[in-house]
């Protein structure tokens, strides 16, 4: 937990540790070191000191809803395989982190359409994050001419306690849906909290459908990257490198929603976009290998 001094010894050795000894560790490092803001968001942590652990100082991340999610899934599995109340504990506030992502963008302005998630949050007493923002936007378009340059990017909630980011992402979607079905099936014991969770998946899977199977920002546009309707993923070539991953990621959702609501209109839909659209096909190839470690280089 401390700085090593400098001219001190060294020494790296292997400990031999039962599974559940290493979950512990990390997660008390998670709990003591990562999670930011009450809702105890997961994401990067920079050291202000060099191996220092007590100089963690936590920040709002563009993935703060995906790796959130992720961290939360993995508490739902941890509870799945050990009925432990710490475990459920942990899913639960994860889930409560991941719908205020949903809550905090309404009511405000600008407000977007409802079921709108955004990407993390941070406290009004931190500097204002808007502030030179648009310039950079407008110089990041010089490059990319699909990026997106609006304002605010960064609105504020609706009681004036937080800024919430935009232009969410389809990384972001993939780990909300992932770990919502988990949560459904594993943590949520009663008919309220089953309820609670319907009403989240609800909200941003009607929000897509009702929008062309996209999220549509503050701006009334669609987010930088999450779009998924059939004539981008068919028609638009910007789209054919995506075209895999963002179909299978649709389907995902639907199921997911269908399984969650108990409402087969969500089955009908996928079904839509497979036998008109051609969706099954796309998912015989669900990523395009281009090299640079497979990533596709977005320009």
């Amino acid at each position: 937990d401390h700085a090593v001094p400098p001219g001190a010894v060294h020494r790296i050795e292997f400990q031999p540790l039962t599974l559940a000894k290493k979950a512990a560790f990390y997660e008390e490092q998670v709990e003591k070191y990562i999670k930011r803001t009450p809702f105890g968001y997961v994401a990067e942590a920079p050291l202000k000191a060099p191996a220092d652990l007590a100089s963690a100082h936590p920040q709002d991340s563009d993935n703060d809803g995906l790796w959130t999610a992720m961290y939360g899934a993995a508490e739902c599995f941890a509870y799945a395989a050990t009925q432990e109340p710490a475990a459920l504990e942990r899913a639960r506030k994860a889930f409560e982190a991941l719908r205020f992502l949903q809550v905090v963008t309404q009511g405000g302005n600008p407000s977007p359409d409802k079921g709108y998630v955004a990407r993390t949050i941070r406290p009004v007493e931190w500097p204002d994050p808007n502030v030179g923002r648009i310039e950079g936007d407008r110089r990041e378009q010089q490059r990319d001419a699909l990026w997106k340059a609006y304002e605010p990017r960064w609105p504020r909630s609706a009681d004036g306690k937080w800024f919430w980011k935009g232009d969410t992402s389809s990384d972001e979607l993939d780990g909300h849906y992932f770990f919502y079905s988990l949560y459904y099936d594993h943590c949520a014991k009663t008919d309220a909290e089953k309820a609670r969770v319907r009403e989240v998946v609800q909200g941003l899977t009607d929000h897509l459908v009702s929008h062309g199977f996209a999220l549509v920002d503050v701006d009334g546009k669609v987010t930088r990257w999450a779009v998924y309707g059939p004539q981008e993923m068919n028609r638009n070539p910007f789209w054919w490198v995506e075209r895999g991953l963002n179909s299978l990621s649709i389907l995902s959702y639907l199921a997911v929603t269908a399984h969650i609501t108990g409402d087969n209109k969500y089955h009908d839909i996928a079904r839509e976009l497979v036998e008109k659209h051609g969706y099954a096909q796309n998912l015989m190839f669900p990523k395009a290998q281009i090299g640079r470690a497979s990533c596709r280089e977005r320009v």
